[in-house]
């Protein structure tokens, strides 16, 4: 029911789905003295399902040129002896090209939806009275088989790349043995659920997709904070330990913003001592405000250079100096070793 959801357009009841294993292509010599190469139903295989199951080839003399009366949901190749091979084609005859020592058939399963309009031919497959299919497919080249010999036969072997275009029921099929199977190698997992089980089954599938969903959406929220993390742990480097220990990390913080207005406080000082700041309030309170931007390492440089011209006597240029922002100094500073 998982694979044939893909191809509905709506929620269909087991029960109203009819669903038929077919053997519909191999590696045998078929009867226009053709015959596959296995990569080329290994094409098959691959880009059958989806494709629709017709009545009869709608590419053919006579197509019929309406709507599939069924799907193709799955596909794939079985290997098998010889003997084993013909057995299932229930073909005892089947020849195969010289040097292939394995059979290869093509099991494709298709849906038909059980309708008024076609309880009739369900019936009559089911009977083994309809039921030989033909693949329709497209190949990329055809070469000559040789035998041990190396002496060319009347045999054809198309080879791939290729692709399946459809499957139809036909009254004889060029590939001998091509057929609706009585029973196939099923698997538990591949036998028709009841429709409980599978209203079970797609109920558990929307469960954990929407825990999926629900991870991604957490993860997606958490990536911020997680680049935030990432970023801070660069940042402190050697100190990146402290990110584990956040009442340390506070500590830290705090300490470093004391520090920090303390060395403003002093700068701020030591201006006001060299006459570069007003001592009143709204002055030393734009001082500070000039410096609260500025980065750690630079408000010690200035604190060095102030502590530095204060030692030797003086006045030091206006506070922008350290900024590159005023002109040369003239007159009395002109002639000052702190200007250089």
């Amino acid at each position: 029911m998982t694979a044939i959801a893909q191809y509905t357009l709506a929620e269909i009841p087991a029960e109203k789905l009819y669903v038929r294993t077919f053997a519909l292509a191999h590696n045998g010599i078929d009867r226009d003295n053709e015959c596959f190469d296995e990569a080329l139903l290994a094409d098959f295989a691959r880009t059958l399902p989806g494709k629709g199951l017709f009545i009869k080839h709608p590419t053919g003399w006579d197509g019929d040129s309406g709507p599939g009366k069924g799907r193709w949901f799955g596909a794939k190749l079985e290997r098998m002896s010889l003997d084993e091979a013909r057995a299932l084609l229930r073909e005892p005859g089947l020849k195969f090209p010289p040097g292939v020592e394995t059979g290869v058939v093509l099991m494709a399963d298709a849906y038909l939806v059980r309708t008024t309009g076609n309880a009739d031919l369900l019936d009559e497959i089911d009977a083994g009275v309809v039921g030989d299919v033909s693949i329709g497919f497209t190949y990329k080249d055809s070469e000559r088989v040789v035998d041990v010999n190396g002496i060319e036969l009347n045999i054809w072997r198309l080879t791939s790349p290729g692709e399946a275009s459809e499957g139809s029921l036909v009254w004889l099929g060029a590939q001998p043995g091509a057929r609706a199977i009585k029973h196939a190698n099923r698997t538990e997992d591949r036998t028709m659920p009841t429709e409980e089980q599978y209203q079970a089954e797609k109920s558990a599938r929307t469960t954990a997709e929407t825990k999926a969903t629900a991870l991604q959406a957490e993860l997606d929220q958490a990536k911020p904070s997680h680049d935030i993390v990432l970023g801070l742990r660069k940042a402190l480097g050697d100190n990146a330990a402290l990110i584990d220990k956040p009442d340390d990390l506070a500590a830290s913080v705090k300490a470093a913003a004391v520090y920090r207005d303390e060395l403003i406080d002093t700068i701020v000082k030591q201006e006001r001592q060299l006459g570069l700041c007003d001592d009143d309030d709204e002055s030393v309170a734009a001082a500070k405000a000039i410096y609260a931007g500025d980065p750690l390492t630079r408000l010690q440089g200035r604190a060095k250079r102030l502590e530095a011209q204060a030692t030797k006597g003086g006045r030091m240029p206006p506070s922008g100096a350290h900024r590159g922002q005023e002109p040369a100094p003239t007159g009395e500073f002109a002639e000052n070793p702190a200007f250089g």
